[in-house]
Protein backbone atom coordinates (compact mmCIF):
# COMPACT_ATOMS: atom_id res chain seq x y z
CA UNK A 1 0.00 0.00 0.00
CA UNK A 2 1.37 3.64 -1.03
CA UNK A 3 -0.78 6.63 0.03
CA UNK A 4 -0.42 9.56 2.65
CA UNK A 5 -2.15 7.45 5.49
CA UNK A 6 0.60 6.60 8.42
CA UNK A 7 -0.25 2.57 8.22
CA UNK A 8 0.76 2.78 5.16
CA UNK A 9 3.73 0.77 4.07
CA UNK A 10 5.29 3.39 1.17
CA UNK A 11 4.07 6.61 3.57
CA UNK A 12 3.90 9.81 1.55
CA UNK A 13 3.83 12.51 3.45
CA UNK A 14 2.66 14.91 0.27
CA UNK A 15 -1.21 16.77 0.15
CA UNK A 16 -1.18 15.56 -3.84
CA UNK A 17 -1.43 11.82 -2.62
CA UNK A 18 -4.51 10.28 -1.69
CA UNK A 19 -4.73 8.50 2.05
CA UNK A 20 -4.63 4.89 -0.23
CA UNK A 21 -3.56 6.30 -3.27
CA UNK A 22 -2.01 3.19 -4.65
CA UNK A 23 -1.13 -0.77 -4.38
CA UNK A 24 2.09 -2.73 -5.48
CA UNK A 25 0.82 -6.59 -6.17
CA UNK A 26 2.62 -9.69 -7.06
CA UNK A 27 1.63 -11.97 -9.07
CA UNK A 28 4.14 -14.90 -9.85
CA UNK A 29 6.90 -13.37 -10.91
CA UNK A 30 5.17 -9.75 -12.45
CA UNK A 31 4.77 -6.99 -10.06
CA UNK A 32 1.65 -4.80 -11.04
CA UNK A 33 0.52 -1.06 -9.79
CA UNK A 34 -2.74 -0.40 -9.07
CA UNK A 35 -4.42 2.71 -8.46
CA UNK A 36 -7.09 2.85 -5.81
CA UNK A 37 -8.88 5.56 -7.23
CA UNK A 38 -6.98 8.75 -5.99
CA UNK A 39 -7.69 12.13 -6.23
CA UNK A 40 -4.12 12.85 -8.09
CA UNK A 41 -3.40 10.00 -10.45
CA UNK A 42 -0.50 7.29 -10.14
CA UNK A 43 1.94 7.53 -13.28
CA UNK A 44 4.39 4.69 -14.94
CA UNK A 45 7.02 6.65 -17.52
CA UNK A 46 4.88 9.87 -17.60
CA UNK A 47 1.51 7.98 -18.38
CA UNK A 48 -1.59 8.11 -16.09
CA UNK A 49 -2.38 4.27 -15.17
CA UNK A 50 -5.44 2.29 -13.49
CA UNK A 51 -3.07 -0.53 -13.19
CA UNK A 52 -0.15 -1.30 -15.08
CA UNK A 53 2.86 -3.64 -14.76
CA UNK A 54 6.12 -2.14 -13.82
CA UNK A 55 9.75 -3.70 -13.83
CA UNK A 56 13.21 -2.73 -13.03
CA UNK A 57 13.27 0.39 -15.40
CA UNK A 58 10.38 1.54 -14.97
CA UNK A 59 9.82 5.17 -13.13
CA UNK A 60 6.33 5.19 -11.40
CA UNK A 61 5.23 8.96 -10.30
CA UNK A 62 2.82 9.56 -7.03
CA UNK A 63 2.55 13.09 -6.45
CA UNK A 64 6.17 14.51 -6.27
CA UNK A 65 7.64 11.20 -5.48
CA UNK A 66 9.17 8.77 -7.86
CA UNK A 67 9.62 5.47 -7.45
CA UNK A 68 11.35 2.68 -9.14
CA UNK A 69 11.47 -1.39 -8.06
CA UNK A 70 14.51 -2.83 -6.54
CA UNK A 71 14.02 -6.33 -6.64
CA UNK A 72 10.85 -6.52 -5.25
CA UNK A 73 11.16 -3.15 -3.24
CA UNK A 74 9.78 -0.09 -3.73
CA UNK A 75 12.62 2.73 -3.56
CA UNK A 76 11.76 6.59 -3.59
CA UNK A 77 13.49 9.20 -5.53
CA UNK A 78 12.76 12.53 -3.44
CA UNK A 79 11.42 15.46 -5.84
CA UNK A 80 12.63 18.82 -4.04
CA UNK A 81 13.27 21.05 -7.21
CA UNK A 82 17.00 20.73 -6.71
CA UNK A 83 17.31 19.80 -9.70
CA UNK A 84 17.92 21.06 -13.88
CA UNK A 85 15.37 22.73 -16.16
CA UNK A 86 16.31 22.84 -19.51
CA UNK A 87 14.97 23.99 -22.58
CA UNK A 88 16.47 23.38 -26.31
CA UNK A 89 16.04 24.49 -29.72
CA UNK A 90 11.98 25.97 -29.04
CA UNK A 91 10.15 27.24 -32.07
CA UNK A 92 7.00 28.74 -32.03
CA UNK A 93 5.37 29.77 -35.35
CA UNK A 94 1.94 31.27 -35.66
CA UNK A 95 0.19 32.31 -38.63
CA UNK A 96 3.84 32.09 -40.76
CA UNK A 97 5.23 34.24 -38.30
CA UNK A 98 8.08 33.06 -35.97
CA UNK A 99 7.19 33.61 -32.38
CA UNK A 100 9.97 32.08 -30.78
CA UNK A 101 13.12 30.94 -32.78
CA UNK A 102 15.57 28.24 -31.18
CA UNK A 103 15.25 29.19 -27.86
CA UNK A 104 17.61 27.19 -25.78
CA UNK A 105 19.14 27.36 -22.37
CA UNK A 106 19.97 25.00 -19.37
CA UNK A 107 19.07 26.46 -16.05
CA UNK A 108 21.60 25.72 -12.49
CA UNK A 109 20.01 23.82 -9.67
CA UNK A 110 17.82 26.31 -7.16
CA UNK A 111 17.83 28.96 -9.30
CA UNK A 112 15.83 32.09 -10.44
CA UNK A 113 15.67 33.02 -13.77
CA UNK A 114 14.50 36.55 -15.31
CA UNK A 115 13.23 36.74 -18.75
CA UNK A 116 13.00 40.39 -20.16
CA UNK A 117 13.35 41.91 -23.59
CA UNK A 118 11.09 43.80 -25.35
CA UNK A 119 7.47 44.15 -26.54
CA UNK A 120 6.46 41.64 -29.03
CA UNK A 121 9.82 39.64 -28.24
CA UNK A 122 8.18 36.39 -27.14
CA UNK A 123 7.88 36.27 -23.73
CA UNK A 124 4.49 35.32 -23.12
CA UNK A 125 5.30 32.69 -25.57
CA UNK A 126 8.21 31.30 -24.13
CA UNK A 127 6.66 31.19 -20.65
CA UNK A 128 3.57 28.97 -22.47
CA UNK A 129 6.49 26.65 -24.12
CA UNK A 130 8.65 26.54 -20.53
CA UNK A 131 5.35 25.40 -18.61
CA UNK A 132 3.85 23.18 -20.65
CA UNK A 133 0.26 24.97 -21.57
CA UNK A 134 1.08 26.15 -24.85
CA UNK A 135 4.04 23.78 -26.23
CA UNK A 136 6.46 24.58 -28.90
CA UNK A 137 5.82 23.41 -32.67
CA UNK A 138 9.37 21.94 -32.28
CA UNK A 139 12.24 21.74 -29.54
CA UNK A 140 12.56 20.00 -26.13
CA UNK A 141 11.87 20.78 -22.17
CA UNK A 142 13.44 18.53 -19.62
CA UNK A 143 13.00 18.51 -16.01
CA UNK A 144 15.69 16.49 -14.91
CA UNK A 145 16.29 14.84 -17.89
CA UNK A 146 12.94 14.04 -18.40
CA UNK A 147 10.73 15.25 -21.47
CA UNK A 148 7.79 17.64 -20.27
CA UNK A 149 5.68 17.67 -22.77
CA UNK A 150 5.82 13.59 -23.08
CA UNK A 151 5.10 13.04 -19.37
CA UNK A 152 3.03 16.51 -19.29
CA UNK A 153 -0.21 14.74 -17.51
CA UNK A 154 2.51 13.97 -14.33
CA UNK A 155 5.06 16.54 -14.57
CA UNK A 156 2.37 19.22 -13.94
CA UNK A 157 1.81 18.56 -10.28
CA UNK A 158 5.24 19.89 -10.34
CA UNK A 159 4.57 23.55 -11.56
CA UNK A 160 2.86 26.46 -10.33
CA UNK A 161 1.98 29.73 -12.86
CA UNK A 162 1.13 32.64 -11.10
CA UNK A 163 -0.41 34.88 -14.01
CA UNK A 164 -0.12 38.45 -14.39
CA UNK A 165 -3.77 38.94 -13.34
CA UNK A 166 -4.81 38.13 -10.20
CA UNK A 167 -7.26 35.41 -10.29
CA UNK A 168 -8.23 36.05 -5.97
CA UNK A 169 -12.12 36.77 -4.72
CA UNK A 170 -11.49 40.28 -3.64
CA UNK A 171 -13.93 39.77 -0.90
CA UNK A 172 -12.60 36.85 0.75
CA UNK A 173 -9.85 37.57 3.53
CA UNK A 174 -6.57 35.79 2.66
CA UNK A 175 -6.75 33.00 5.07
CA UNK A 176 -10.59 31.99 3.67
CA UNK A 177 -8.87 32.32 -0.18
CA UNK A 178 -6.59 29.71 0.79
CA UNK A 179 -8.40 27.25 2.63
CA UNK A 180 -11.21 27.50 -0.40
CA UNK A 181 -8.39 26.75 -3.07
CA UNK A 182 -6.49 24.36 -0.69
CA UNK A 183 -10.22 22.32 -0.39
CA UNK A 184 -10.11 22.53 -4.19
CA UNK A 185 -6.68 21.41 -5.03
CA UNK A 186 -6.23 18.42 -2.26
CA UNK A 187 -7.66 14.96 -2.58
CA UNK A 188 -10.83 14.49 -1.60
CA UNK A 189 -9.74 12.44 1.82
CA UNK A 190 -7.11 15.15 2.93
CA UNK A 191 -8.88 16.35 6.73
CA UNK A 192 -9.83 19.54 6.98
CA UNK A 193 -7.17 20.09 9.91
CA UNK A 194 -4.17 18.87 6.93
CA UNK A 195 -5.29 21.40 5.22
CA UNK A 196 -5.63 23.87 7.29
CA UNK A 197 -2.49 23.27 8.34
CA UNK A 198 -0.64 23.71 5.26
CA UNK A 199 -2.79 26.96 4.69
CA UNK A 200 -0.98 28.51 7.60
CA UNK A 201 2.23 27.32 6.86
CA UNK A 202 2.13 29.08 3.84
CA UNK A 203 1.25 32.10 4.88
CA UNK A 204 3.81 31.75 6.92
CA UNK A 205 6.69 31.53 4.40
CA UNK A 206 5.24 34.00 2.47
CA UNK A 207 5.27 36.59 5.54
CA UNK A 208 1.18 37.25 5.39
CA UNK A 209 0.38 36.12 8.92
CA UNK A 210 -0.34 40.21 9.95
CA UNK A 211 -2.75 40.37 6.52
CA UNK A 212 -4.21 36.37 7.04
CA UNK A 213 -7.57 38.19 8.29
CA UNK A 214 -7.86 40.88 5.70
CA UNK A 215 -9.85 41.08 2.95
CA UNK A 216 -8.14 40.82 -0.47
CA UNK A 217 -9.36 44.03 -1.44
CA UNK A 218 -7.67 45.84 1.34
CA UNK A 219 -4.44 44.36 0.53
CA UNK A 220 -2.04 46.13 -1.45
CA UNK A 221 -0.04 45.36 -4.94
CA UNK A 222 2.52 43.35 -3.16
CA UNK A 223 0.87 41.46 -0.70
CA UNK A 224 -2.18 40.52 -3.23
CA UNK A 225 0.93 39.24 -4.99
CA UNK A 226 2.18 37.12 -2.49
CA UNK A 227 -1.25 35.59 -1.84
CA UNK A 228 -1.35 34.53 -5.47
CA UNK A 229 1.83 32.83 -4.62
CA UNK A 230 1.05 31.47 -1.35
CA UNK A 231 -2.21 29.98 -3.66
CA UNK A 232 0.45 28.23 -5.98
CA UNK A 233 2.79 26.86 -3.15
CA UNK A 234 0.03 24.70 -1.08
CA UNK A 235 1.03 21.49 -3.38
CA UNK A 236 4.27 22.49 -2.97
CA UNK A 237 5.40 22.77 -6.77
CA UNK A 238 9.11 22.75 -7.66
CA UNK A 239 8.85 24.46 -10.76
CA UNK A 240 7.31 28.01 -9.86
CA UNK A 241 7.03 30.34 -13.39
CA UNK A 242 5.54 33.61 -12.40
CA UNK A 243 4.27 36.44 -15.41
CA UNK A 244 4.79 40.77 -14.62
CA UNK A 245 4.81 40.08 -10.96
CA UNK A 246 6.25 43.24 -10.39
CA UNK A 247 3.52 45.08 -12.87
CA UNK A 248 1.84 48.24 -11.37
CA UNK A 249 4.04 48.36 -7.87
CA UNK A 250 5.77 50.90 -6.48
CA UNK A 251 10.19 50.69 -6.40
CA UNK A 252 9.89 49.37 -2.74
CA UNK A 253 7.12 46.53 -3.77
CA UNK A 254 9.25 45.52 -6.61
CA UNK A 255 12.17 44.63 -4.11
CA UNK A 256 9.71 43.01 -1.39
CA UNK A 257 8.07 40.56 -4.29
CA UNK A 258 11.80 40.08 -6.04
CA UNK A 259 13.42 39.27 -2.84
CA UNK A 260 10.64 36.78 -2.10
CA UNK A 261 11.12 35.01 -4.85
CA UNK A 262 15.05 34.92 -4.09
CA UNK A 263 13.96 33.81 -0.95
CA UNK A 264 11.95 30.87 -2.79
CA UNK A 265 14.73 29.93 -5.12
CA UNK A 266 17.17 29.38 -2.50
CA UNK A 267 14.67 27.11 -0.69
CA UNK A 268 15.39 24.54 -3.79
CA UNK A 269 12.50 26.02 -6.16
CA UNK A 270 13.25 26.64 -9.76
CA UNK A 271 11.73 30.34 -10.19
CA UNK A 272 11.10 31.62 -13.76
CA UNK A 273 9.93 35.35 -13.86
CA UNK A 274 8.80 37.19 -16.97
CA UNK A 275 9.10 40.92 -16.31
CA UNK A 276 10.00 44.32 -17.58
CA UNK A 277 11.55 45.88 -14.47
CA UNK A 278 15.37 46.02 -14.69
CA UNK A 279 15.50 47.40 -11.10
CA UNK A 280 15.93 43.79 -9.31
CA UNK A 281 17.37 42.08 -11.73
CA UNK A 282 20.88 41.71 -9.76
CA UNK A 283 18.52 39.19 -7.53
CA UNK A 284 18.24 36.84 -10.25
CA UNK A 285 20.84 33.94 -11.48
CA UNK A 286 20.54 33.97 -14.51
CA UNK A 287 19.12 36.51 -17.41
CA UNK A 288 17.62 35.35 -20.18
CA UNK A 289 17.08 38.31 -22.86
CA UNK A 290 14.76 38.31 -26.10
CA UNK A 291 15.36 40.26 -29.13
CA UNK A 292 12.49 40.77 -31.83
CA UNK A 293 11.25 37.39 -33.65
CA UNK A 294 11.36 35.67 -30.35
CA UNK A 295 15.47 35.26 -31.21
CA UNK A 296 17.71 34.24 -27.75
CA UNK A 297 20.10 37.38 -27.52
CA UNK A 298 21.69 36.77 -24.03
CA UNK A 299 21.80 33.94 -21.58
CA UNK A 300 23.73 34.30 -18.47
CA UNK A 301 24.18 36.31 -15.36
CA UNK A 302 22.88 39.92 -15.27
CA UNK A 303 25.85 41.41 -14.12
CA UNK A 304 27.71 40.65 -17.16
CA UNK A 305 24.57 41.29 -19.79
CA UNK A 306 25.21 45.75 -19.75
CA UNK A 307 29.24 44.81 -20.34
CA UNK A 308 28.24 41.95 -23.05
CA UNK A 309 25.64 44.89 -24.94
CA UNK A 310 28.00 47.55 -24.37
CA UNK A 311 25.50 49.80 -22.45
CA UNK A 312 25.10 51.49 -19.43
CA UNK A 313 21.48 50.38 -18.61
CA UNK A 314 19.06 47.96 -18.85
CA UNK A 315 16.89 50.73 -20.59
CA UNK A 316 19.44 50.98 -23.43
CA UNK A 317 20.08 47.70 -23.40
CA UNK A 318 16.15 47.75 -24.75
CA UNK A 319 16.65 50.39 -26.76
CA UNK A 320 19.41 48.64 -28.90
CA UNK A 321 17.35 45.83 -29.50
CA UNK A 322 14.12 47.26 -30.67
CA UNK A 323 16.36 49.45 -32.77
CA UNK A 324 18.48 46.90 -34.44
CA UNK A 325 16.12 44.19 -35.57
CA UNK A 326 18.06 43.34 -38.12
CA UNK A 327 20.74 42.01 -36.49
CA UNK A 328 20.93 37.98 -35.66
CA UNK A 329 21.63 38.29 -32.17
CA UNK A 330 21.27 34.54 -31.46
CA UNK A 331 24.34 34.15 -34.09
CA UNK A 332 26.03 36.95 -32.01
CA UNK A 333 25.47 35.48 -29.02
CA UNK A 334 26.35 31.60 -29.80
CA UNK A 335 30.11 33.25 -31.23
CA UNK A 336 30.71 34.30 -27.94
CA UNK A 337 32.52 33.56 -24.74
CA UNK A 338 29.60 33.79 -22.51
CA UNK A 339 27.35 31.51 -24.40
CA UNK A 340 30.73 29.25 -24.22
CA UNK A 341 30.53 29.83 -20.09
CA UNK A 342 26.43 29.15 -19.69
CA UNK A 343 25.41 27.67 -22.86
CA UNK A 344 23.48 24.06 -22.45
CA UNK A 345 26.14 22.10 -20.76
CA UNK A 346 27.14 18.81 -21.87
CA UNK A 347 24.29 15.71 -21.08
CA UNK A 348 26.98 14.02 -18.92
CA UNK A 349 26.70 17.04 -16.51
CA UNK A 350 23.27 16.80 -16.33
CA UNK A 351 22.03 15.62 -13.15
CA UNK A 352 20.06 12.60 -12.04
CA UNK A 353 17.45 11.40 -10.07
CA UNK A 354 19.00 9.67 -6.73
CA UNK A 355 17.78 7.38 -4.09
CA UNK A 356 16.67 8.46 -0.91
CA UNK A 357 19.15 7.98 1.92
CA UNK A 358 18.08 5.29 4.34
CA UNK A 359 19.94 1.85 6.01
CA UNK A 360 18.18 -0.99 4.04
CA UNK A 361 16.09 -3.50 5.95
CA UNK A 362 14.42 -6.69 6.03
CA UNK A 363 11.39 -7.51 4.30
CA UNK A 364 9.91 -8.22 7.92
CA UNK A 365 10.98 -4.38 9.27
CA UNK A 366 10.28 -2.55 6.05
CA UNK A 367 7.08 -1.43 7.16
CA UNK A 368 9.03 0.49 9.76
CA UNK A 369 11.29 1.84 7.34
CA UNK A 370 8.29 3.20 5.50
CA UNK A 371 7.18 4.72 7.89
CA UNK A 372 9.88 6.86 8.82
CA UNK A 373 10.73 10.06 8.02
CA UNK A 374 12.56 9.54 5.23
CA UNK A 375 9.89 7.41 3.92
CA UNK A 376 12.64 5.81 0.77
CA UNK A 377 11.14 2.41 0.69
CA UNK A 378 8.75 -0.50 1.36
CA UNK A 379 7.84 -4.26 0.02
CA UNK A 380 4.24 -4.77 -0.89
CA UNK A 381 1.92 -6.60 1.39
Amino acid sequence: MIGRDPGADVVLTDPLVSRHHAELRQAGTQWRIVDLGSWNGTFVNGRRVTEAPIGAGDIVGIGHALLHLEGGTLVEYTDEGDISFEADDLVVTRSGRRLLDGVGFALPRRSLLAVVGPSGAGKSTLLGALTGQRPADSGEVRYAGRDLYASYDELRQRIGLVPQDDILHPQLTVRRALRYAAELRFPADTPAAERNARVEEVIGELGLTGQAKQRISTLSGGQRKRTSVALELLTRPSLLFLDEPTSGLDPGMDKSVMQTLRDLADDGRTVVVVTHSPAQLDLCDRLLVLASGGKLAYFGPPGEALAYFGQRDFADMFLLLDRSRDVDWTARFRASPEYARYGTPPAAARPRPRPARCRRRSRASSRRCASSPCSPAATSR
